[in-house]
């Protein structure tokens, strides 16, 4: 059954890509929007490992040992934790450490789906590594979004923390020249 659902969610992210048009870019107000839309990659990803984790499956790494099921449930725990990060997120878009694990643990995540489908071709399982690598493109493009979004927020950050602190450096030079003693002729 579990099997028969994953061409289904393959289809839904085809017809429903998480990405933006690309003259769009991503705002505090639309990242949201596509933070829901990039939500609906979880499922997939969940049930893709929860199936490679609970099946007995013929792959081996790079030097033939044969993959641990333990790593596929870490991988499952990874794709939790950045699901509740992006959703986190969404909640609130001016979040810069927030944004910045957003797009650390996707980078991370896009690396993990490109590895195992280098796997999953080097043992054969060409549908498998198929779909790993339609979600690890589709990982890419979000994170080339995300990391996009982080840089003018970063930017933007950094341009409101130069004029505060142009405002207080000139507090301070009001404040001096208020302090000064008055001249000789000063009552």
């Amino acid at each position: 059954m579990k099997r028969a659902l994953i061409p289904l969610f393959m289809i839904s992210i085809a017809i429903f890509p998480t990405t933006l048009l690309p003259q769009q870019k991503l705002t505090a107000t639309n990242l949201p929007d596509f933070l829901a839309r990039y939500d609906t990659n979880f499922g997939p990803l969940e049930v893709l490992f929860k199936d490679l984790a609970n099946e007995n499956l013929p792959l081996t790494d790079e030097a033939g040992q044969p993959l641990a099921r333990r790593p596929f449930a870490d991988r499952l725990l990874a794709v939790t934790n950045l699901r509740q990060t992006a959703r986190q997120l969404a909640a609130n878009p001016e979040d810069l450490v927030l944004a910045c694990t957003v797009v650390i643990r996707t980078e991370t995540l896009a690396h993990d789906l490109f590895d195992l489908s280098q796997v999953a071709y080097d043992n054969d399982r060409e549908e498998l590594a198929n779909r790993l690598g339609t979600l690890q493109t589709t990982m890419d493009e979000n994170r080339e979004l995300l990391a996009d979004y982080l840089l003018a927020l970063a930017a933007e950050k950094q341009n409101r923390l130069q004029q505060l602190e142009k405002e207080v450096d000139e507090l301070h030079l009001k404040l001096k020249e208020g302090m000064k003693p008055a001249g000789p002729g000063a009552r």
